[in-house]
Formats: C-alpha cells, structure tokens, sequence
C-alpha cells in the first residue's frame, strides 16, 4: 500500500476524572472490549481498519482524536480555534452519567451496539475547518474516506479491508461497516462535542418520553442526550433505534 495505513482512531480523555470515566465506560461497556480506563468498541469484521475505541489515559488538558497510521500519528486536538462564542439555540438540558444510566434500567434499555463515534469542530468561516481539511489529505489514501452524499460537511470514515483501501478491489456497500468515525465542521455552536452514536431496544417516542431534557431530532428518529462532563466541551450520546443491516450504501460513489 503506498499510502500509510489507518490504523486504529481513539478519542482521548484526559486521565484526571476517574469518577466520570468509570461511568461512562460502565454505561458503554456492552459496545466493545472494556479494560481500565480504555473502550475498544467491537468491529463488524475483524479484517476492517481503522479499529476505534475510548481512552481515558491521555496527558493532554484537552480531549484530543489520534488517528495512527503506519506512518505515524496525527493528533487533533477538540477544541474551538475560532475565536467566536455562539450559543447553541437548540433545547437541551445536561444529565449526569447516572442518572442516563438509571433511566435505562428503569426503561429496560439494553445498548444493542455503536454506529459511529465522533467529533464536532467549531467553524464560522467559508469551506470546512482546516484541521479537517488536513485531515482529509493526510488520511483519506489511507482509509476509506467519505464525503457525506447530499453535500454538509459530515466526513465519515468507514471500515475497510486493506484491499478496498489500496483500491484493489471495489468497496462492497452492502456490507455492516461498523463503528464508523464522523468528522464535523459544524456551525451550530461554538462548544466543540464527542458524539457517540448507540443503539437501543426501543422507539424515537419512547426516546421523546423518558429524556424530555435531550435534543430531540425527528427527521433521524434519534436524540441527543449530553452529558454532564469535567471538560470545557460537549459529549452526547446519539440514541437510535435498532434496525437491521447497515446504511454503508449511502457513501456509494463519495469516496475522496
């Protein structure tokens, strides 16, 4: 492969709020491979790269994405570079980690499995942010790379065997491609947000009823719950309702 491979993307906590890691690793913990401090969310083929997981290690002030290639690590940090402030219009009120955790049981939610995992970057200004911008460069050789088809600046980076990545062969759409990683240059807000996207075992109503406080948004049949959090960023849970197969055939023909 002449462009370095995408190996493996974490998104990375600082190591200082054991309290809210053990929580939020306890409510995802039916995703993946749960070991101290670290999520390894399961793939749906053991063959796809980049794998993606949840670290909650990191040295850094600030919660950042590594994406490790063969080549080497590109590091982003989730922040706002822009300068602005800008309330999100949108209503939504914070829940605490525990308390998204006692309603499910109360619910009898079960976590079914993780779509996508994450980030939104603030950006105001023409085009998409640079660091995405960037990144598409550095990384799209090396991975499958996707525009989101009717044109917002979603970039989604599916799993791939190494042969559709090198383009030996042409990427199979009809295939489960999960977990996928979504990179957003969003103009919503100027607080930047980790986005994890689950799936659960009940409906948009029942969704609507039990988290009133959440982002509700009807045209996905999905909300957003945020979370309570030590840092100066968003972090929402994305939750779905179950359904069979996978949307991976939407990205036909938007690959970079």
């Amino acid at each position: 492969m002449s462009n370095p491979l995408l190996e493996r993307i974490t998104l990375n906590f600082p190591g200082t709020h054991p309290e809210f890691h053990s929580a939020l690793l306890s409510l995802l913990a039916a995703l993946g491979k749960n070991t101290p401090g670290n999520l390894e969310l399961a793939a749906s083929d053991k063959k796809y790269y980049p794998s993606l997981s949840i670290d909650f290690h990191s040295t850094s002030s600030d919660p950042a994405a590594n994406f490790d290639t063969s080549g080497g690590v590109v590091s982003v940090r989730i922040e706002n570079i822009t300068g602005a402030e800008k309330r999100n219009p949108l209503p939504y009120r914070l829940l605490a980690i525990d308390e998204v955790s006692r309603r499910f049981a109360a619910a009898a939610w079960k976590i079914a499995g993780c779509d996508h995992i994450g980030f939104n970057l603030p950006w105001f200004g023409p085009g998409i942010h640079p660091r995405i911008l960037e990144l598409r460069g550095r990384l799209a050789g090396g991975c499958l790379y996707h525009r989101y088809p009717s044109g917002e600046p979603w970039d989604f980076i599916l799993p791939g065997d190494t042969d559709e990545i090198a383009r030996r062969k042409p990427v199979d759409y009809s295939k489960t491609r999960r977990p996928k990683f979504e990179l957003v240059s969003f103009d919503g807000a100027s607080t930047p947000l980790v986005q994890i996207d689950i799936s659960t075992n009940a409906r948009f109503e029942d969704f609507i009823r039990v988290f009133p406080e959440a982002m509700a948004d009807p045209a996905f049949r999905n909300i957003w719950v945020y979370l309570e959090n030590p840092y100066s960023i968003d972090v929402c849970l994305v939750v779905n309702e179950v359904f069979s197969g996978d949307w991976s055939g939407h990205f036909s023909g938007c690959r970079l």
